[in-house]
């Protein structure tokens, strides 16, 4: 299991200092190695876990080549941004290794397989979630290439501005409150949640989490090994600073608001 997260956000101290310093830049890098049972399992989740298995060659199954088994794999929630500040826009890439192989039908003709396809979808909270968006497939844009070829996919994720109308209305509301830090948030999540429980059934107007959904057909002997995806994204960084000036560990750590849904706790990355 890998992932890698790198952010990099200018000192502000006040709400007064021009938007083109005031940028927080996130990084993330989620890998699932598909040739390890201990790490895929905690990774992801795939359909028909009985039939569709992981062995050091990868997830799939061992028939005939020409023989196929329609399926899907789903990554568990994957934390962005920052503890008191989440993304509304995020540009991802995604890699799957290793590339379609051809195939011979009975007939003895040759063809090349589909390779499948990507979703993304994001959440405020890990139980609302938005419709899940198909990435376009396309060349590599990384340096792993051809030396490693794979299917590739990218996309863009943005929050439509009508649907973040209300929680920003809110956040100003929030900001009006004698609070610790009127920047928190989280926090703010917490105060909206407590005294309007639905908001989120209403309004999904921030990216906290993003889940990926791949779907294709298993053709038997043709494992997947690798599951690579990249995730950039930017944010405000102008805020107001804590009352004590203190951050603690706060620009460490990624978004981190959750919800339960009756019983179930979901695992996040």
């Amino acid at each position: 299991m890998k992932i890698f997260r790198r952010a990099i956000m200018p000192v502000l101290l006040s709400l007064f200092i021009s938007s083109s310093l005031a940028s927080i830049i996130d990084f993330k890098t989620l890998e699932i190695d598909f040739t390890n049972l201990a790490d895929a399992g905690i990774m992801a989740i795939w359909s028909e876990p009985d039939i569709l298995t992981v062995t050091t060659n990868g997830l799939g199954w061992d028939g005939e080549p020409a023989s196929m088994r329609d399926g899907w794999i789903k990554t568990v929630p994957l934390a962005l941004g920052l503890s008191w500040r989440a993304p509304s826009a995020v540009s991802v890439r995604v890699s799957i290794h290793p590339e379609i192989e051809e195939i011979t039908l009975n007939s003895g003709q040759v063809s090349t397989p589909y390779q499948g396809d990507v979703y993304v979808r994001y959440s405020p909270d890990t139980v609302h979630w938005s419709t899940w968006q198909v990435l376009q497939s396309g060349e590599p844009q990384t340096s792993t290439l051809p030396q490693n070829p794979g299917r590739h996919f990218s996309g863009t994720l943005r929050v439509p501005y009508i649907e973040m109308a209300k929680y920003r209305q809110l956040l100003g509301e929030y900001a009006e409150l004698d609070v610790p830090w009127k920047s928190d948030e989280e926090a703010a999540v917490q105060w909206m949640v407590e005294n309007d429980p639905n908001f989120f059934e209403r309004h999904i107007p921030f990216i906290g989490y993003i889940e990926f959904l791949y779907e294709g057909s298993f053709h038997g002997g043709q494992r997947i090994t690798s599951f690579r995806a990249e995730i950039t994204c930017g944010m405000s960084g102008l805020h107001y600073a804590p009352e004590n000036d203190d951050y603690g560990d706060r620009d460490s750590r990624p978004w981190s608001y959750t919800a339960v849904s009756g019983s179930e706790v979901l695992r996040t990355l």
